[in-house]
């Protein structure tokens, strides 16, 4: 599971930034998670509050926000959200675009 790393990495990141401004702990971390990192929401959670102890995001709270995986199609203008094959509900081609679902990123830190 590739979680482990991700979530000591942003603990890191989040500890550090906080501490270079001077706060004393961190309230609230929030994740945006796109369905197509395949990044899993439930193993972050799981690994948050072993991870944040003795830093100072221990005691905080996790929130992930899930991003949906869409695609835009190049041939008719069809945003969809695609299945395993990919192909375009509408106009049935495989050209597309995509428009949501691969990031991973921290959107919001809150210091108590």
């Amino acid at each position: 599971m590739h979680e482990l790393p991700i979530v000591e990495h942003i603990v890191d990141q989040v500890d550090e930034m906080a501490r270079e401004s001077g706060e004393e702990s961190v309230a609230l971390v929030t994740l945006i998670v796109g369905q197509k990192t395949g990044v899993v929401p439930r193993f972050l959670w799981d690994y948050w509050p072993d991870v944040c102890e003795g830093t100072l995001l221990e005691g905080a709270e996790l929130q992930i926000e899930e991003e949906p995986y869409e695609v835009f199609c190049k041939s008719c203008g069809n945003v969809f959200r695609p299945d395993q094959v990919g192909l375009c509900p509408k106009c049935g081609v495989r050209k597309h675009e995509i428009l949501s679902g691969t990031k991973l990123m921290i959107k919001q830190i809150g210091f108590r």
